[in-house]
């Protein structure tokens, strides 16, 4: 085997370098510069994506000059991987993707995207590569002119005045919030603001000292905290339309190029399909769109190159004509956008090897490979990345001698597809194709725009709440008022029973949570005073011990059984793991580094790996599934929630596991019962290694040889029976459940660490936020977003939940519009028929599929990206937010409409669940809806029906509270100390409004200092503080101080401390004895030091080691 590193290639030579200097040098691309160079327009047609995006590499390197791409939504993104490898200078300028008359406003990441790309234009001084559908190219900009003025440059050390950046901010769009959240969005905090450009994917933190700068830093969304600096920042504008309001001083995007700048078509014939689309909108009625005549009149003196893959006669009138002075000229008038033009039509070189592409085995294609070589063909490879090449090369070296091969090259770059240059003698074959990998999509990736975890210290006025000692209450919101020392103090204000109330003061406000119980029954507000709430506590206690001791044997069961123990990675493991087409996000990384330890212990794996739809949790689970098979020899079963979804879970399970002999079959009813039949004999022999199926694989007659690992898809939709059945599959096996929005009670588990969690917050980076809309059922709202779909050559879902009146539906929406494709999948139709439709979807044949729940899982169609859901107020709120996930699956702005009857009310209940929607985090938000569901339909029996009426008695966050206790206790096996010692001090220890301006914020810190175990703790929220804050001013400090002499309080049973001027009261309950102690402070406090002087006396005073 040879290593790689010994290889000698072309690596030294840059890309764009490389291919110049040893591909361009031949008669022919002298000659087509030179007839660039001198006509007007040529026109090369029969020509596929990368031989298009090849001569534009080719004359983007040759002429100094700027290009422009005009190319469709459907292949521009395909054009733009194909000339990224070879082109430093390429750009893109996106369209809103909204309609002409619509109200909608672009998505913010296509704002931050387009401005980039037109602050670049502006200020480059190389020729640049552009590339645009019609859409964005006939859509009106603010001219270069007034875009100087429409950006913030920020430096560190440098002067600015802080309210008038603040205006500034709010000039260009910006809008100030308490939480910077989400692109867009500013906030402030004394001399700090955070804020999160449109152009940028994170978010930053400015701190100003006076006017001047200080620092500069990026920061967490989810933590809030700072993570880099930076020297400076360009803040772009958030609020495009705004500045669109004098027509006269607009323009569009050719006018930030260079006046000479070539004009590439990219393909004619679809480029004329989107016209015509385009122009079905009225676009020449719209104060914002140029009209496309307008457009060719501007470049009417500007070079033009026309491809067409497909032969110019086969779409268009063709007129030849003589070239008398040029006899191989053919000179022609071609009929296209409705009008006659004339080009110079150009025979491109290239030659495909299509015998290549029909080739399945490996070994055949390498075969083929060497035929090129024995014919002295030179061969470029070309491969993504190092691993790619190490596997060219190990590929390669099966078959072919290559230290004694001298025609082959390996480049660094992609195409989508070969190509052959026939008078070069010269062949170029990427990675991908001798893979037979899908092409994928670029792909970055970007920070989750949320905190995962619903906030229980949120609250607001009128809600019900639990305090821990005084039972159900009503919030009645906070207020300052001077306590019983004379000390001002804000208070959280809760009403009880009779009106009564209760003052609780903020810096105890982590005794007090959000009420969720049952919907079923309102509780009723406890009487203080009364001995009831305790009787009802010390209840729930007793039957939550006997819980939390069924929990622990549980697993102490599952520790005993035990399960298989794996060794390290196997080399085929690693390899498998190296041969991911994509990087792994940071989150896929620890959920991978998670379940591999899981599989390395004794016991068995029980993990929940919770991450939205498309974010990797699938590959997360065939890295497990692998390792089972490979290292362990052990057999899997995937189990699904749908036929739909098993059927797609087994295409990708065996294209990503092609390379490797593991055996994949699938139990479905997409299959003959002879087929299935044999399936499950094959399972049962052990010939089977991975198994995918329904719930059809927990039937009596389904026996595995050797089941090692059960991967759980969507949980959620699995019935109690089917989770009985579930049980039987446990017992010493590996357990993986994925889910998006997962049921209460497993996420529960996971809350309370009873079940391991791994959450996989981050999105591709070119994935756009999905736009819900709430909408009555009215005609002219489904005909806009169908239009707008259709004007980027997109497809829509439709879902209608009632097969026996679908196509009823469906013929009433036909009439709303024109010249589109329809068809309809429902489970009462037949299999092949289901899977036919859903193949011809997939394809692009169909715009507009009307279905059922159907597609609620398992198909994944990247061109639709629109869903319109019928009756969407009878629908739960984990189904909502999963058929929304069906779009947005692509760098396109995605819309969700929910419709709802027409001038009907619809329950509160069902209003809940459509706000809770579109208060759901842009991204990743399925752990808040789970939560938020949780809330809607109260806790119920998430349980078991004899824990259900101890949640509703005391509320579902203190039973966790009081469940993660009981654990607590049993596992150290004696009762655990859980004081909660009285603080009281006369002297100022809070967060001052000025610090901390908002409530809930000031809330949510208090809430967690009562909350921490340990010093570590505090000191992280004393840094997490200064940074978002600012410095600590001196009753931070003091809170800072008494939050960890609290923690040593609460550790060593103090009950009560009492801080006067002058001397410290004491009491203490150690082993049943209460001790009381009046001791002496220091005359002079030093807030640095206090803490610890403190707890030194209290020490030294009771004998505490």
């Amino acid at each position: 085997m040879i290593d790689s590193k010994s290889m000698i290639y072309n690596s030294g030579i840059s890309k764009s370098k490389f291919f110049k200097s040893e591909i361009y040098k031949s008669i022919f691309f002298d000659e087509f510069l030179d007839r660039i160079k001198s006509k007007d327009s040529i026109l090369v047609d029969d020509i596929l994506d990368p031989e298009i995006s090849f001569l534009t590499t080719f004359l983007n390197q040759s002429l100094k000059k700027d290009i422009l791409i005009i190319s469709t939504d459907r292949r521009k993104d395909l054009l733009y991987k194909n000339l990224s490898s070879f082109n430093d200078n390429l750009l893109e300028f996106l369209s809103w993707e909204t309609l002409p008359f619509e109200e909608i406003k672009p998505s913010l990441d296509i704002i931050g995207q387009r401005f980039d790309t037109l602050n670049k234009l502006q200020i480059s001084k190389k020729n640049n590569l552009l590339i645009c559908t019609l859409h964005s190219l006939l859509q009106k900009v603010i001219p270069s002119n007034i875009l100087k003025d429409l950006s913030i440059n920020l430096k560190i050390n440098e002067s600015h005045d802080f309210d008038n950046l603040i205006k500034k901010l709010v000039h260009l769009g910006y809008k100030k919030e308490t939480l910077v959240s989400d692109k867009a969005q500013f906030a402030t905090r004394g001399y700090i603001i955070d804020v999160f450009p449109t152009n940028l994917d994170h978010p930053y933190r400015i701190e100003f000292f006076s006017d001047e700068i200080e620092s500069i830093r990026t920061f967490d969304l989810e933590t809030q905290k700072s993570v880099e600096r930076k020297k400076s920042i360009d803040i772009f504008l958030a609020d495009e339309l705004k500045f669109l309001k004098d027509e006269k001083k607009l323009t569009n995007i050719s006018s930030y190029l260079k006046d000479d700048f070539l004009v590439i078509f990219d393909d004619l014939y679809q480029i004329e399909d989107s016209l015509t689309a385009l122009n079905s909108l009225k676009i020449k009625n719209s104060k914002y769109f140029l009209s496309f005549d307008s457009f060719l009149e501007e470049i009417k003196k500007n070079k033009k190159l026309y491809f067409s893959e497909k032969k110019i006669d086969e779409i268009s009138i063709v007129t030849y004509k003589e070239n008398p002075n040029t006899k191989d000229e053919k000179k022609i008038s071609f009929e296209i956008f409705q009008k006659h033009l004339d080009a110079l039509l150009f025979k491109h070189p290239f030659s495909t090897y299509l015998d290549f592409l029909s080739l399945e085995k490996l070994e055949n294609i390498l075969d083929h490979i060497e035929t090129f070589i024995d014919k002295n063909l030179k061969i470029i490879f070309l491969y993504q990345n190092q691993t790619e090449k190490k596997h060219l090369l190990e590929l390669l070296d099966k078959k072919i001698s290559l230290e004694k091969t001298k025609n082959i090259f390996f480049e660094e770059g992609f195409l989508s597809s070969g190509f052959i240059i026939a008078d070069q003698n010269l062949s170029i074959i990427p990675y991908n194709e001798i893979t037979k990998r899908k092409v994928i999509r670029r792909q970055k990736f970007r920070e989750a725009y949320h905190s995962p975890v619903a906030s229980y210290h949120s609250l607001e006025i009128g809600d019900l709440v639990v305090h821990f000692h005084s039972g159900i209450g009503k919030y009645l919101g906070c207020d300052r008022l001077s306590n019983h020392l004379g000390v001002e103090t804000e208070f959280l204000i809760l009403e009880y029973a009779n009106g009564s109330k209760l003052y609780v003061p903020i810096s105890q406000s982590h005794l007090v949570t959000r009420y969720i119980g049952s919907t079923e029954t309102i509780p009723t507000l406890t009487l203080l005073g009364s001995n009831k709430w305790q009787k009802t506590k010390a209840l729930a206690q007793r039957q939550i011990i006997g819980y939390a001791s069924d929990l622990l044997h549980i697993q102490a069961i599952r520790e005993l059984e035990g399960g298989f123990e794996y060794d390290e990675d196997s080399e085929e493991t690693q390899l498998f793991d190296l041969d991911f087409p994509y990087v792994e996000t940071q989150d896929q990384k620890k959920a991978i580094v998670d379940l591999k330890n899981d599989m390395m212990q004794k016991k068995a794996m029980d993990r929940l790996i919770l991450g939205d739809v498309g974010y990797g949790k699938t590959e997360v689970a065939m890295r497990a599934a692998f390792k089972a098979v490979y290292d362990g020899k052990k057999q899997v079963a995937v189990l699904v929630p749908t036929t739909v979804l098993a059927m797609q879970h087994f295409d990708t399970f065996k294209e990503r596991m092609s390379s490797f002999p593991i055996n994949i079959d699938v139990i479905s009813r997409f299959k003959t019962p002879k087929e299935n039949k044999k399936t499950l004999e094959n399972v049962k022999t052990g010939k089977i290694d991975i198994l995918i199926g329904t719930h059809r694989l927990l039937s009596q007659d389904v026996s595995f040889k050797d089941l090692g690992l059960l991967i759980v898809d969507e949980e959620q939709r699995f019935g109690v029976r089917a989770k009985e059945h579930l049980k039987k599959f446990k017992k010493g096996v590996d357990c993986l459940t994925l889910s998006a929005t997962p049921i209460p009670r497993t996420l529960y588990m996971s809350l309370i660490k009873v079940k391991e969690m791994s959450v996989i917050n981050t999105p591709p980076q070119d994935r756009l936020p999905i736009k819900t809309i709430i909408s009555e059922n009215e005609d002219e709202v489904i005909k806009n977003a169908i239009l707008r779909e259709k004007s980027r050559q997109g497809q829509l879902f439709f879902i209608h939940n009632r097969v026996e009146s679908i196509y009823k539906r469906l013929e009433h929406v036909e009439k709303l519009v024109k010249n589109c494709t329809f068809a309809v999948v429902h489970g009462q139709m037949s299999t092949k028929d289901v899977d036919l439709t859903f193949h011809k979807f997939k394809k692009g044949e169909i715009d507009i599929l009307f279905a059922t729940t159907i597609i609620e899982n398992g198909i994944d169609v990247p061109n639709a990206n629109t869903i319109i859901i019928d009756r969407a107020d009878t629908f739960g709120l984990a189904d909502l937010y999963q058929l929304r996930g069906r779009v947005g699956r692509w760098n396109r702005s995605a819309y969700a409409y929910f419709l709802t009857p027409k001038n009907r009310q619809i329950s509160e209940i069902s209003q809940k669940r459509l706000s809770a929607l579109l208060d759901a985090p842009t991204f990743g938000g399925g752990m808040a809806i789970a939560m938020r569901d949780l809330e809607i339909r109260g806790a119920g029996d998430i349980l078991g029906i004899k824990q259900s009426g101890q949640i509703s008695n005391i509320g579902f966050h203190l039973y966790c509270k009081l469940l993660k206790r009981a654990i607590l206790s049993i596992q150290n096996k004696k009762e655990a100390s859980f004081i909660e010692t009285k603080m009281e001090f006369s002297y100022p220890a809070y967060l001052p409004d000025e610090y901390i301006p908002h409530e809930n914020l000031r809330m949510e810190i208090y809430y967690r200092l009562g909350e921490s175990q340990s010093n570590k703790t505090i000191d992280d929220i004393s840094t997490e503080l200064k940074d978002r804050f600012g410095s600590l001013p001196d009753p931070v400090k003091e809170l800072i101080s008494l939050s960890k002499i609290k923690i040593f309080a609460n550790l060593n049973s103090f009950t009560h401390l009492k801080f006067g001027d002058f001397t410290l009261y004491c009491e203490r309950l150690f082993e049943n004895k209460k001790t009381h102690k009046n001791l002496i402070l220091p005359k002079k406090r030093d807030i640095v030091k206090f803490e610890e002087d403190i707890i030194s006396m209290l020490k030294d005073s009771f004998s505490i080691l």
